[in-house]
């Protein structure tokens, strides 16, 4: 490919889709958000060019679709990466609709071969995969998973960071913004995460998991009833189809019975180790390891014996 496009609300979620790019084109135009010092990142990954979409005050960032558009038109990139967060999934039907353009959802995989794109994509919920094969005669639009893409940086350079302004005639004002309290985690980049499931039993019980990620240097996450149902930890925290996709180097957990739901979001992990007190549990079908039994009991002493 010559042109490929990266578009996502941060910098720091294009790093893994450049490197990605990288891989199948020649030139790699990113649209990003944040700052210039943030965007000027990207050109340690492999970025040809950098253009700032700078969140306006009155108005919404998927609303840049409309400025973007007549620039996909001239500029004809044959692929466009767009980040799975719920504003880049927005944007990119939206400019899927102006440039008419295929979109292709939940991306797994992708591959260029023989001047056509070979797409794998999840179906029914996770449950399955789909194979598909794209002509290039359009702009495709792909969007993924921020985790998707390994990150790689191949150089130390730097260049400009250009600026578009979104196009607002005719679109929705923003009335006001009210900030989200989020957890400081990046679950995204870490090479160790300890799964807590609906099993710990109260609340009180996540301390061992806690206290076994600070001896590893990971990260906790959960499963979707810890923060849907019980409210134990927040939703910047939960893994699964409907939250993050992760791809650490382990992958432990504990308490989770391992429905697709959940697997979806940890099955590309590089080692995945399980405990769960039930022998049948769905969770060990996808571990390289695990054990049976009670975590109240095992977690300490894995803690001990890594002290």
């Amino acid at each position: 490919m010559k042109l490929i496009w990266v578009i996502t609300e941060t910098a720091n979620e294009a790093f893994g889709f450049i490197s990605k790019a990288s891989e199948m084109g020649e030139k790699i135009a990113v649209f990003t958000g944040g700052t210039s010092e943030q965007a000027a990142e990207c050109y340690k990954y492999g970025a040809s060019e950098v253009t700032l979409l700078k969140l306006p005050e009155e108005t919404l960032w998927e609303q840049y679709a409309v400025a973007l558009a007549p620039l996909a038109l001239r500029e004809k990139p044959e692929l466009i990466l767009i980040s799975a967060t719920k504003r880049g999934k927005t944007l990119a039907a939206y400019l899927g609709g102006l440039i008419d353009g295929p979109v292709l959802t939940e991306i797994k995989s992708l591959k260029q071969e023989e001047g056509k794109l070979l797409v794998s994509r999840a179906i029914y919920g996770g449950l399955a995969e789909k194979q598909l094969v794209i002509s290039m005669n359009k702009s495709v639009i792909v969007t993924a998973d921020t985790g998707s893409f390994n990150k790689k940086v191949v150089n130390d350079t730097s260049g400009n960071v250009a600026f578009l302004s979104p196009r607002i005639e005719n679109s929705p004002v923003l009335l006001e913004r009210t900030q989200k309290e989020k957890a400081s985690v990046n679950l995204a980049d870490a090479d160790i995460v300890i799964g807590v499931g609906r099993g710990f039993g109260s609340e009180g019980n996540i301390r061992y998991a806690k206290e076994l990620a600070d001896l590893l240097g990971g990260e906790v996450a959960c499963s979707r009833p810890v923060t849907e149902d019980l409210h134990w930890m927040p939703e910047e925290r939960y893994l699964g189809i409907s939250g993050q996709v992760i791809k650490p180097d382990l992958y432990l957990c504990a308490g989770i019975s391992g429905q697709i739901q959940h697997v979806y979001g940890i099955r590309d992990a590089k080692r995945i180790v399980a405990i769960n007190k039930d022998e049948n549990a769905p969770i060990f079908k996808v571990s390289d390891y695990y054990i049976v039994g009670d975590l109240v009991e095992i977690l300490p002493e894995i803690s001990a014996a890594l002290k």
